[in-house]
């Protein structure tokens, strides 16, 4: 039985769009991720990061949802944003997880489009600083243990969350295309196969892969949009890898979602139309 239950041509989805609302699962998919990396698999992050950046997400998720709405809210997405913002970037001062933060909700706010923030909240944040602050911010690769019963776990719980949310079609491509460009870059450009191998068997990765890559709100709400999309950010993400661009995958993301959804949901919102269907529904 699928969780979403409203299917209609739309350019954004909504939370009310699912029977059960899958930032639930998310929420527990990365709690998992974080409880697992700092106990059992050596994450570089200490407890007092994964606080500061949920503590700053829910806060300020908390006001500017009340000044948009006009009402409090349970700040659930900023909670999720936190423990993203905590699990993908490494420092080792504490206040660089608070602007990342802030940075990261704030944005969600003020770049939006037909009723939708553009960007992954977590994704836009690190890419900025990353950019702008690389002597504080960087994103380590977080290669698992041996432990490959612990890695099953997190890739079926992550497959769940893909599936709740309808969009483990958009992890799929993702994966089987950068398995696809990873042979390409191995045979066409000399790279070491494992090494071009390597990342679909890191934390980084995966979590890029189930938390970033399939978010219902800046990911497109038809099956074909989502696969090209996903298979235009592993081509990007490939071309990156060639030049040797430290963290692709983030930039690859930045710039497909950058040049592909304001069109997608332009296009979506005129099909709805057309079609005498109703282009929005209530936010959360």
């Amino acid at each position: 039985m699928k969780n979403e239950v409203r299917t209609k041509l739309r350019p954004v989805v909504h939370w009310e769009d699912y029977r059960l609302d899958p930032r639930y699962f998310i929420l527990i998919f990365l709690s998992l991720f974080a409880i697992l990396g700092q106990v059992y698999l050596g994450f570089f992050q200490r407890w007092e990061a994964v606080f500061i950046s949920v503590a700053c997400t829910t806060l300020t998720e908390l006001f500017l949802s009340r000044w948009k709405k006009g009402s409090w809210s349970f700040p659930l997405s900023g909670i999720i944003t936190g423990i993203g913002v905590s699990l993908l970037l490494s420092s080792n001062v504490l206040w660089i997880y608070a602007v990342t933060a802030v940075i990261s909700i704030a944005l969600k706010y003020a770049l939006r489009f037909k009723g939708a923030h553009i960007f992954n909240p977590n994704n836009v944040a690190m890419v900025i600083v990353l950019v702008l602050l690389p002597q504080f911010a960087v994103s380590t690769p977080k290669q698992w243990t041996n432990g490959i019963e612990v890695m099953l776990m997190i890739m079926l719980l992550g497959i769940l969350v893909c599936y709740m949310a309808n969009r483990l079609d958009s992890v799929l491509t993702f994966l089987g295309s950068f398995t696809l460009f990873a042979l390409l870059r191995h045979l066409w450009f000399g790279a070491p196969l494992f090494a071009a191998l390597g990342p679909l068997m890191g934390a980084g990765l995966q979590l890029f892969a189930f938390f970033m890559m399939t978010d219902p709100k800046s990911t497109p709400t038809t099956r074909r949009a989502r696969i090209l999309f996903a298979f235009l950010v592993a081509l990007m993400d490939a071309v990156f890898r060639i030049q040797r661009v430290p963290n692709p995958q983030f930039y690859a993301l930045f710039t497909i979602s950058l040049l592909f959804i304001i069109p997608y949901r332009y296009w979506i919102a005129r099909q709805a139309d057309r079609n005498g269907e109703p282009a929005s529904a209530p936010t959360k």
